[in-house]
């Protein structure tokens, strides 16, 4: 019997582990970047890649300018800082071996989706910070929840307030 419930209960987290997953967020920061300094930013790509949805794009790029003008900055036609994304997807294979020997195998395809932000001083053209974004994609039709998400987890990461408040 409780043996059963432990099945039950797994395979209940497995199924619930999509709802939840998060997509993995990496950033860095240009040691010495004193971003006290600056208070305004413009987007150095307003058009989206080619072949994409531009409507995915801009919801992408309303999300990074909600998240810097939630931090304090404002945005101008000639910003202190350049910001910059960058998107892109590649399919990814996964083998996994196991059983008597590793003889058995299960082969996982799918796509990966990377979403980047980068942020310059725009009179230096310094690089200040970037930040990234991974996660599974349906490279057909992305997800608005998962593209929310991975925007507002990279840009949370943003270091720092403009004249340190």
């Amino acid at each position: 019997m409780i043996r059963r419930v432990l099945v039950i209960a797994l395979a209940a987290g497995l199924l619930a582990a999509p709802a939840w997953a998060r997509p993995t967020v990496a950033t860095d920061t240009t040691p010495g970047a004193n971003f006290a300094a600056y208070k305004t930013f413009s987007f150095a790509n307003a058009l989206p890649p080619a072949n994409m949805d531009p409507v995915a794009y801009e919801r992408i790029r309303q999300g990074v300018e909600q998240g810097l003008t939630g931090k304090g900055y404002s945005k101008a036609d000639a910003g202190d800082l350049s910001v910059i994304i960058t998107l892109g997807a590649k399919d990814k294979t996964d083998v996994q071996s196991w059983g008597r020997f590793g003889l058995q195998q299960d082969v996982y395809q799918y796509t990966e989706g990377q979403m980047s932000v980068d942020v310059f001083d725009t009179k230096t053209k310094q690089p200040l910070w970037h930040g990234q974004a991974t996660e599974t994609v349906n490279p057909k039709k992305l997800d608005p929840k998962k593209v929310d998400a991975a925007v507002t987890d990279v840009m949370a990461k943003f270091p720092a307030k403009p004249g340190g408040t």
